[in-house]
């Protein structure tokens, strides 16, 4: 019987800033659902009011296998809705339903025949999870 590996945060930052090509520290992740979102350190205030700028990575398995991780962000989210705001559990599962949902659906626009394998196992894992 295997064990499942498991990651802290410390070593999902070093994986994800070896992937991306950035500096990342640990307190610059947060990882929540099938997502990976990433803070940027040098946000101007306007960016955090009003931009989108918290980049999503879709990360299922970055709880305890980071080599999963993605080089490229799927979309963003502004501050107030991201893991980053202190208590803010509802408004981050809306924002991962959200996020689940919108991926589940690029996916389907490719269509099975276009996608990689591990596009096909995004999808299939967002299926199995029952994501609409």
């Amino acid at each position: 019987m295997s064990k499942r590996k498991t990651h802290t945060i410390k070593d999902i930052a070093l994986c994800f800033g070896e992937r991306t090509g950035y500096f990342v520290t640990p307190r610059q992740i947060r990882v929540r659902g099938n997502w990976l979102f990433y803070k940027p350190d040098d946000l101007e205030d306007y960016e955090i009011a009003e931009k989108k700028c918290i980049d999503c990575y879709f990360a299922p398995d970055a709880q305890y296998d980071s080599g999963v991780l993605s080089m490229e962000a799927y979309t963003g989210v502004k501050l107030k809705e991201s893991p980053f705001v202190k208590d803010n559990n509802e408004t981050v599962a809306k924002s991962l339903k959200k996020l689940d949902k919108s991926y589940k659906e690029f996916l389907e626009d490719i269509g099975r025949d276009g996608l990689s394998d591990s596009g096909l196992d995004n999808l299939n894992l967002l299926i199995r999870q029952g994501v609409k």
